[in-house]
Parts: C-alpha cells; sequence; structure tokens
C-alpha cells in the first residue's frame, strides 16, 4: 500500500535514499577526493546539462534542487557561482559536503525537505537547477512549483533536465504496473542502484506525471516558458529520454 499523503511519501522515500547511499556514491563515482579532481579539471563537463541554458553563472546565487551527490553544485561553485543544494538525505549531504571540501569551493548544503525550503530564510535565487530525477518523488507538482517561486527572485531562471514521461511510464519496467501513460498510480520500487549491481538499497514511492502535467504546473506557478528541448534516450535513440525545460520566473 502506499503513503496516505505527501508527508507519508516524503519520510519513506528519505529512509530509502539513507539507505548505503554514501557507499553506493564511492562505489560509482570514487572517493569524494577523486571525483572532486575529475570535475576540476573540467567543470563544464559535470554541468554541461544545465550550463547552456543560464550564460555566465559567475556571481548568480544558485538553488541546486534536490542536488543529491553535489557534483552539479560543485561545478557551478567551481566557475564561481554561489550554490546552494537544498535535500533530504543526509548521506546525499555527506558526500557532497566531502566533495566540495576537496575541490575547495564553498556549497551550502541544507538538509531539508525541499517543500518547506521557502520558509527557511534562504533569501531570493537567480536561478533554481534540477536534473534526472526530482519530480517522480512528489505527490503534488502544483504545489512544488508553487515553492520553486517562492525561492526565485524576479526574472530568475529554472532549468530542469529531467528523465521523460514517454520513457518513463512506457518503456520501464515496474514491479505490478503495465504501460499506462496516463496512470495516476503511486509506485513502489527500488531506488536505483548507480553501481549498476541492481541492489536494493531501500525502496522509494514514486508519482510519474505526464509531459502535459508538468508542463500545466510549470505555468500555472508564474514561470515563463522560454525554451524546451526533447532528447533521446540513452539506450534505445527511438524513443525520448529526457527533456530540458527552461523558463523565468515572471510573477503575475
Amino acid at each position: 500500500m502506499g503513503p496516505k499523503s505527501a508527508a507519508d511519501m516524503t519520510q519513506a522515500n528519505r529512509a530509502a535514499w539513507n539507505t548505503g547511499r554514501y557507499e553506493a556514491w564511492q562505489e560509482s563515482l570514487g572517493s569524494p577526493a577523486d571525483e572532486a579532481a575529475r570535475i576540476t579539471a573540467d567543470p563544464e563537463r559535470a554541468a554541461r546539462r544545465i550550463l547552456p541554458h543560464l550564460g555566465s553563472v559567475a556571481g548568480k546565487k544558485i538553488c541546486n534542487v534536490q542536488g543529491s551527490h553535489g557534483r552539479l553544485a560543485v561545478s557551478l561553485a567551481l566557475l564561481g557561482a554561489q550554490v546552494t543544494v537544498i535535500d533530504f538525505a543526509e548521506e546525499n549531504r555527506r558526500y557532497a559536503v566531502e566533495l566540495a571540501n576537496a575541490a575547495q569551493v564553498g556549497v551550502d548544503y541544507v538538509l531539508s525537505d525541499i517543500m518547506t525550503a521557502a520558509d527557511l530564510g534562504l533569501g531570493e535565487f537567480d536561478a533554481l537547477v534540477m536534473e534526472l530525477g526530482i519530480l517522480h518523488y512528489h505527490l503534488d507538482i502544483m504545489a512544488f512549483f508553487r515553492v520553486m517561486g517562492r525561492l526565485c527572485g524576479e526574472g530568475a531562471t529554472l532549468v530542469m533536465h529531467e528523465f521523460h514521461p514517454v520513457q518513463r511510464k512506457l518503456f520501464q519496467s515496474y514491479p505490478d504496473r503495465a504501460p499506462n501513460y496516463f496512470s495516476t498510480a503511486i509506485v513502489q520500487a527500488p531506488v536505483p542502484d548507480p553501481t549498476g549491481q541492481d541492489r536494493v538499497l531501500g525502496e522509494c514511492q514514486y508519482r510519474f506525471w505526464t509531459l502535459g502535467e508538468v508542463l500545466g504546473a510549470v505555468l500555472a506557478a508564474g514561470f515563463r516558458l522560454t525554451a524546451f528541448q526533447e532528447h533521446p534516450d540513452w539506450t534505445d535513440p527511438k524513443i525520448p529520454g529526457a527533456y530540458t525545460l527552461v523558463a523565468d520566473w515572471r510573477p503575475g
């Protein structure tokens, strides 16, 4: 049985993301020191999905929403941005803080549910960035994008590189779930194992959204869409695997 509320879903997902995640990042990415050396050598590569839509990031105040292991945040900091990560998993924070220290950059890592972030006194950001696996952890994306708006300064840029709903809802297999693009069901499945060994590192609750639901929520929250790109799947280039959405915060 799935969670009864968004709070239940968050609690279940937080527990899953704190099950062996630090060790999994070390196995997948290497030690924080080794990964920091790679990012420092070429910070643009680690930020390649996001950077083309931001222009120069030097001096900008950027929020990396649910920034996980911190690779994107560290790369942006190396390029001169003032970066804050908001994420609810302590094991993610541990890897990211060690990564930032090894890269000798400052990253503010706020351990929090993103849905309460607008009440933490973090101020307004020039840009919000997120990539690959954010929205399906939320039961109410209308509320999620309203929170995103509250974190934005006037004219701030939202850049979101996400898994494509066609790939997630029609082509990716989950237990007891037949392909159905318009399904609103909550799915319970293991957290992805970044090492590729398919170990069960805790189970999460997921709600997969259609592209129309995502775009509708972004616009309803007060963002103005400025760019939208679809990208081929990594293993099957005949189907969409990801998309990049860029929008400006223009309330009213």
